[in-house]
């Protein structure tokens, strides 16, 4: 429901304002949802292309970090 319901009489239902409240708010979630799964995902495909660039020097220069005691 994301069209606000209005009431044709004097007054305003409190179940209708409830109602009215709870779309308002799934909206805003709806939102929040949407930009952070946009601005994550950007981010996870960057950090997956630099932590690849990484792998791929250490390979090329045969960099080790395993401790050798």
């Amino acid at each position: 429901m994301s069209k606000t319901i209005k009431v044709g009489g004097v007054g305003k239902s409190p179940l209708i304002e409830k109602v009215n409240r709870l779309n308002a708010i799934s909206s805003h979630m709806d939102a929040a949802a949407v930009l952070e799964q946009k601005v994550f995902q950007s981010e996870q495909a960057k950090a997956q292309e630099r932590l690849n660039k990484r792998n791929q020097i250490t390979a090329d220069f045969g960099i080790s970090f395993q401790s050798k005691l």
